[in-house]
């Protein structure tokens, strides 16, 4: 059995929005993975957008299969606030993100964002066979959240339990191992079988056909894994061993893959075939001081005269998890606001943020410090902040830039605001009359 190259979206990173040109220019960016390049759609609300003078579609590759999809949105008004949805698709697929662009909290969409992502394979279906192929067993692995229905089809009829078939999804966070078992296999069973994995956030399918017409004589048989194919990493995580087994009868030529490239022997690789028993053997590729580079879907083919079979194995090597949240926006532009007929002047921000951001002030590049004429506060309200300065009793020398620095873990945000006193010149004196 072949495995197919291709295979539906998933996020790299979801998506995120950020200002540019004082809050006037909005960018909504996330990067994807997919083969074919697929295809973009954006939505604000249940309505689709449509590129013009103001808003601008951009798709880049930026590596293989990997793409940075961009939203601009310039000269923003208020009526743009509303929940944000891009979907990508392909022939295997899709996947679509939302993203909230609020300006006040009455712009709070009705429609609920859906964190998550939309159902991937992992592992493509894969047959395997036990108690001399009178029970078979289907095998895929699907990375979805949140949780996908898994429905499997034979020859276009959906598969129902029974005491022939069963159905099982085994969940490990956002992974499903997804299995159909068929007892006491007959002719009947062979054909066209399809998985469907589908939630909120899009779908994915894959097919595998089974065949009872391989050759197979008391000369030989075609290739079959009679075990799972397992990823082992040592203690110390300095190396990984991905091991299958498989049957086959004369003994089969191994070649592993790395999505589409051929992995080699070198020093960092080690690949082994061994006899473990008549016509049995355990095929091995070992990975010294694995990083995140070493990261993809590997496949093992093994291949004589009479067939060939593929296992498919997903090798995860994480980096730092993203941190959760996210950087200062403004809610509204920041301003200066005199009360008390120009005796208390204050200027303020309101922003969103979450974890809550730090605030400091500067009035022509140095660090206001508070004291009986300057007051600072910062006041949460949800994930929304109201950050303001006091100034009791303004005079000329209080002129000058203010500049209002708001920092997280997540990103920054400088508001700038320029204070101009002016005073009127008081005459206490009567001008005296002159003398004749």
């Amino acid at each position: 059995m072949g495995v197919a190259e291709d295979f539906a979206p998933s996020f790299v990173k979801k998506p995120q929005l950020h200002q540019e040109d004082d809050g006037n220019r909005l960018i909504f960016e996330c990067q994807l993975l997919s083969s074919p390049k697929p295809d973009i759609e954006w939505f604000r609300s249940d309505n689709k957008v449509v590129e013009d003078v103001r808003t601008k579609f951009k798709i880049q590759p930026v590596g293989e299969n990997k793409y940075t999809v961009v939203l601009e949105l310039d000269d923003v008004v208020e009526t743009d606030a509303g929940l944000y949805k891009v979907k990508a698709k392909n022939k295997s697929g899709e996947v679509s993100a939302s993203i909230n662009l609020n300006f006040t909290p009455a712009d709070e969409p009705k429609e609920k964002q859906i964190d998550g992502f939309a159902p991937t394979f992992a592992k493509k279906p894969a047959i395997r066979q036990e108690e001399d192929g009178k029970r078979l067993l289907f095998e895929c692995r699907v990375n979805a959240d949140p949780i996908p229905a898994i429905i499997w089809f034979h020859n276009g009829a959906a598969v129902k339990e029974s005491e022939r078939h069963k159905i099982t999804v085994d969940k490990d966070v956002h992974s499903y191992f997804a299995t159909l078992e068929i007892l006491n296999v007959t002719v009947e069973d062979a054909g066209k079988y399809k998985v469907n994995a589908k939630n909120e956030l899009g779908e994915s399918n894959a097919t595998i056909s089974l065949n009872f017409d391989s050759a197979s004589d008391a000369n030989g048989f075609a290739p079959s894994f009679i075990e799972k194919p397992r990823i082992i990493p040592n203690e110390s995580g300095t190396l990984i061993t991905m091991k299958c087994k498989c049957k086959a009868k004369p003994e089969p030529t191994v070649t592993w893959y790395r999505g589409q490239d051929l992995v080699e022997k070198s020093k960092k690789i080690k690949i082994n075939t061994t006899v473990i028993a008549e016509d049995t053997y355990e095929l091995t590729l070992e990975i010294k001081d694995p990083g995140a580079t070493d990261g993809g879907t590997y496949r093992c083919n093994v291949k004589n005269e009479y067939g060939e079979s593929n296992a498919n194995l997903n090798l995860n090597i994480e980096a730092e998890p993203e941190p959760e949240g996210e950087g200062p926006t403004f809610i509204e532009k920041p301003r200066i606001v005199s009360e008390n007929n120009g005796k208390l002047v204050i200027m303020e921000c309101k922003v969103k943020a979450d974890p809550k951001p730090d605030v400091i002030w500067f009035r022509n590049g140095e660090v206001i410090k508070e004291s009986n004429k300057i007051k600072t506060f910062i006041e949460q309200r949800g994930d929304q902040y109201y950050i303001k300065l006091e100034l009791l009793d303004p005079q000329l020398e209080d002129s000058g830039l203010y500049k209002c620095n708001i920092k997280n873990t997540l990103g920054e945000l400088n508001a700038n605001l320029t204070l101009n006193i002016e005073i009127v010149p008081v005459i206490k004196d009567k001008p005296k009359k002159k003398k004749k």
